[in-house]
């Protein structure tokens, strides 16, 4: 669809090259510091957070997420969208993670003290990860969820630490929001090369995706909202009766109708939308009823987040042009 289609109403149509370039202009990001170890145990009189062996709930506050989560049965927190991350800081000897993953295809990443990251493929069901074992170090870890909600979902319950302290991460002051569909959940980013065939849920990865790395560059935090394969309207079938972007935008979990995002949690300084690739899959939409529901759901997201510069970035899959594709 052409830029000038898109009324002006507070946002912006561009390209997605130019998209990054005025979000990366715009922002003045400074991050907080996190507190260290030291301070957490000072804090607490030395030793309320140091304990043999210590199970520690996803709900506690010394474990830090970014992304859209939901709570789950005793203190876990449940994720559907890609690229949300759980990080904290401890010096444990080891430590391990309590995950239950809803089928054979939820992948994650794994950092450690800032070391390249390390594929996980989960197993449908419990299961127990180990995040370190070896020296007991300050270090800070993080595990990124890789893939979409369609592939699979991810609880945690929480991590188990043997013999060390945990401190949360402080986020970024900066905030950054991306709606739309696999593009924008990374899909097919983590191949070897462009000419590579590689496929299958391997191959998503939310720390590849535009706005993940686009956030890294700026040290700003970053909720990735989006699900392959839908759009504004329709999906990729052509299908209307189903979760696409306006509805999706409003849950925590996109699947789920009762799993809703409180808005006020994360109220973003800049968003990027990059929807209508699957909107056109089956060919061109009715104009007047795509661009209205664009429109509207543009409003909406401004409601949401008044103070933000909002960015329509167009698909880099569709072109006016049909000799184009």
């Amino acid at each position: 669809m052409s830029d000038a289609r898109l009324p002006r109403i507070g946002a912006t149509a561009i390209s997605r090259r130019d998209a990054l370039t005025h979000i990366a202009g715009a922002a003045a990001l400074a991050a907080r510091p996190a507190r260290t170890l030291a301070q957490v145990r000072a804090a607490s009189g030395g030793g309320a957070h140091r304990r043999s062996s210590a199970f520690i709930p996803a709900s506690d506050p010394r474990l830090t997420f970014e992304g859209r989560t939901a709570p789950g049965p005793d203190g876990s927190r449940r994720i559907g969208f890609p690229g949300v991350v759980l990080r904290f800081r401890t010096d444990g000897a080891r430590v391990t993670a309590h995950l239950t993953a809803s089928s054979d295809d939820v992948y994650v990443d794994l950092t450690v003290a800032g070391a390249p990251a390390r594929r996980i493929r989960l197993t449908r069901g419990a299961q127990e990860v180990v995040l370190h074992a070896g020296a007991a170090e300050p270090r800070t870890i993080a595990l990124l969820k890789r893939t979409e909600s369609w592939q699979g979902t991810l609880e945690i319950a929480g991590v188990q630490v043997d013999s060390g302290a945990v401190a949360p991460v402080s986020l970024p002051d900066r905030r950054l929001v991306f709606i739309g569909d696999s593009i924008t959940c990374g899909s097919s980013s983590d191949v070897p090369d462009a000419s590579s065939t590689e496929d299958g849920a391997q191959t998503n990865d939310g720390a590849k995706s535009f706005g993940r790395v686009l956030a890294a560059r700026l040290g700003a935090a970053c909720h990735l909202v989006g699900y392959g394969g839908r759009g504004v309207i329709r999906d990729w079938q052509g299908i209307r009766d189903i979760a696409n972007a306006p509805v999706f935008y409003e849950r925590a979990m996109p699947d789920e109708p009762a799993a809703l995002w409180d808005h006020r949690a994360f109220v973003p300084h800049a968003v990027g939308i990059c929807l209508g690739t699957n909107d056109f899959n089956q060919g061109v939409p009715d104009q007047n009823e795509f661009v209205n529901a664009y429109v509207d759901f543009v409003r909406k997201v401004l409601r949401d987040a008044p103070g933000a510069v909002l960015f329509v970035i167009d698909s880099p899959m569709t072109a006016d042009s049909v000799a184009l594709g």
